[in-house]
């Protein structure tokens, strides 16, 4: 039994309205970039869904009470260094709000157990 932390990350596949209120697709760069430094920080990770036509879609409001709606993408990684995973997300989380141009980016985690043989 090997405990750690599971992390999932939802990543939108557009921009936050502009002015117009159009909602622009995310440059792919962006991306690959993200999936290069979390497969470098923790030695994998995993995407789901597979393509951008199985999105999942999230709703939420805005402090103005405006519904918005978002297809995503969720990014998993599995830590058993806990305490370093965390303070990596800690410090990422504002990164990943600039890069991607969102007010939030939605990440959870939680305690797990890795089964092994």
């Amino acid at each position: 039994m090997a405990l750690g932390k599971r992390y999932e990350m939802y990543l939108p596949l557009t921009y936050n309205p502009n002015a117009e209120g159009n909602r622009l697709r995310i440059e792919e760069k962006r991306f690959d970039q993200t999936y290069k430094e979390l497969w470098e920080e923790f030695g994998g990770m995993t995407l789901s869904p597979e393509s951008e036509n199985q999105a999942l879609r999230g709703f939420w409001r805005s402090e103005s009470t405006q519904l918005f709606e978002d297809k995503l993408l969720t990014v998993m990684v599995y830590a058993t260094d806990i305490n370093r995973a965390d303070s990596f997300f800690r410090q990422a989380i504002e990164k990943y709000k600039e890069r991607f141009l969102q007010e939030e980016i939605f990440i959870l985690s939680w305690i797990v157990e890795r089964i092994e043989s």
